[in-house]
């Protein structure tokens, strides 16, 4: 039986991938992620809501969505709780889009972290807030 990492170490990831984010660090954020890491955005009627993304689309679309803010988006992590391979983080986003206008969210994700890297995660957050944000900032 292969031994299982310790809750404490899989929190500590979670606060890595949330740091490197922070700091637009994408190479540590992109060490982090299992080759085959499934990022979902949860939601329900909105343009991000339901969308899944592998490694590459990850690394390549995350970094873009990001380039939107001039300041963050921070996340301030809340809590954090684990059991085995599994932890959910509780967070408040905060920043400064790149047309001035403030951004604030409230955030709830579920991480599984397998041999130190991030496997799973499913974003839970107001995706219309985010989409009709993101449409004011990117309209013409």
């Amino acid at each position: 039986m292969i031994p299982r990492v310790s809750p404490t170490t899989n929190k500590a990831v979670v606060e890595g991938v949330v740091a490197a984010l922070n700091a637009r660090d994408f190479g540590r954020f992109g060490e982090l992620l299992a080759d085959d890491v499934s990022w979902t955005i949860m939601g329900i009627d909105s343009p991000l809501g339901g969308v899944s993304m592998d490694r590459a689309t990850v690394l390549e679309e995350l970094p873009k969505l990001i380039g939107l803010w001039s300041d963050g988006p921070r996340i301030v992590i809340k809590q954090l709780i684990a059991e085995g391979d599994w932890v959910v983080m509780e967070g408040d986003g905060e920043g400064t889009f790149v047309d001035g206008s403030p951004y604030e969210n409230h955030y709830a994700s579920v991480f599984e972290v397998v041999d130190g890297r991030v496997r799973t995660m499913r974003e839970y957050m107001d995706t219309e807030h985010v989409a009709n944000s993101v449409a004011r900032v990117t309209a013409p």
